[in-house]
């Protein structure tokens, strides 16, 4: 059996290069000390001198470092939305706006006619009609947005959608398809 010579440790590259001009500036350390100059200044010129020949040559061929891009602000379902949503449902004189009312009462009409009271809540037919399921108090209100155009105040709002909520979780009248 042959025994393999060890293995030779090579120096990094950027040593590699700084050798030669480390080495100058150890031996213009030196001479500033052979012709007089104090030690003391001639060591901390030489270090600072170390010091930027190794800096210069370490940083060389160092890759750029990048910071890392950002996440996308606009991420569906964020906080952000949340806030806007809940901001965008709100009008100027305090109450519901009139794009969410129109939603509510959309989504009332269509849950109405899953329960089997199909028809526009303009309707006083309709209307009535829905009073059992919705409550008299949220059906007057949705008929007197669809007939007037009034806006529900906040909490009248929130009632109409728990009302709607409600009647989307019973079972559907049993004449009619879901």
């Amino acid at each position: 059996m042959s025994r393999r010579p060890p293995a030779r440790t090579h120096l990094p590259a950027p040593v590699r290069r700084a050798a030669p001009a480390a080495t100058l500036v150890v031996l213009a350390t030196a001479g500033l000390v052979t012709v007089g100059a104090s030690p003391a200044h001639a060591l901390a010129l030489g270090a600072a001198g170390l010091s930027a020949v190794l800096l210069w040559f370490g940083t060389a061929n160092a890759p750029d470092h990048t910071w890392p891009d950002l996440p996308d602000p606009e991420r569906h379902g964020a906080r952000r939305d949340v806030a806007e949503l809940g901001w965008g449902v709100v009008g100027k004189d305090g109450r519901a706006n009139g794009r969410a009312t129109r939603r509510v009462r959309d989504l009332a009409e269509r849950h109405l006619a899953h329960h089997g009271n199909p028809g526009d809540l303009a309707d006083p037919d309709v209307a009535r009609r829905a009073a059992p399921l919705l409550g008299h108090h949220v059906a007057h209100g949705l008929h007197t947005h669809a007939t007037h155009g009034r806006l529900p105040t906040q909490h009248e709002l929130h009632t109409w959608i728990d009302a709607v909520e409600r009647l989307a979780t019973q079972p559907p009248h049993e004449g009619t398809t879901r």
